[in-house]
């Protein structure tokens, strides 16, 4: 095999490699349909999320003001949308949650790989350079937007949360809105922020990815063909 031959089809296995790491970890595709819901330990709350994470209710116990403070009541909401993801997160351990590379599917397609036998090989071999420097860059990218603190606030300033990667991780409530606040009012403006905070983590990540990621994936996926429009097949 030539050497540029034998070079493409390593770079090739080796960015298919990375590429489905990459989008198995962010582009999980859950069945939204399915409930996970957690509860603290004190039973002040409880909070449910869908197949994918993202917070679908929450409930506050009418008189949580006889339990504990403000303070308190943050945390035990947070406790429980813990608990409610470890039990999503054990779901999909178990088989119960079905995952595909769905990022990959909507990667947009930036070239056209029609040429063939040798001008096929000078043409990919600097396309795929291109593209695993982009993809390095992506996965620095990623990781400060999952780590990346973001501070969110619900309308009129009643409540506001600290999330990381959708997940949050501290909640403060204004006090004056807090000491008269009915349990189903906290409920609602903690389940927007949630939402919101996951939402907000998943939005824009697929135009991390090159532009031309997809399309190689996709000329890389049936090895047969493959090798029949690089010239070689046997």
């Amino acid at each position: 095999m030539p050497e540029d031959s034998a070079r493409l089809l390593a770079e090739l296995a080796e960015l298919r490699e990375q590429a489905n790491a990459l989008t198995l970890r962010l582009s999980a595709h859950h069945d939204h349909r399915l409930r996970y819901t957690g509860e603290d330990r004190n039973g002040l709350s409880s909070v449910t999320v869908d197949g994918h994470g993202r917070t679908t209710d929450v409930v506050v116990m009418r008189e949580w003001r006889r339990e504990t403070d403000p303070a308190g009541l943050g945390r035990a909401l947070l406790a429980a949308a813990g608990d409610a993801q470890a039990r999503r997160l054990e779901g999909m351990a178990t088989g119960g949650v079905p995952a595909t590379t769905a990022l990959l599917d909507r990667a947009p397609v930036a070239t056209s790989l029609d040429a063939s036998g040798p001008d096929l090989i000078r043409e990919l071999l600097p396309l795929l350079e291109r593209v695993e420097r982009q993809l390095d860059d992506a996965g620095q990218r990623l990781a400060r937007h999952f780590t990346d603190a973001v501070h969110l606030r619900s309308s009129g300033g009643a409540c506001a949360i600290t999330a990381r990667g959708g997940q949050v991780s501290e909640i403060e409530f204004d006090a004056h809105w807090i000491a008269s606040a009915g349990a189903g009012e906290v409920a609602h403006h903690v389940c927007q922020l949630f939402q919101d905070a996951h939402d907000r983590a998943l939005t824009g990540i697929g135009d991390l990815l090159p532009p031309e990621l997809g399309d190689v994936m996709s000329f890389a996926a049936d090895p047969a063909r493959m090798l029949r429009q690089l010239g070689l097949d046997t």
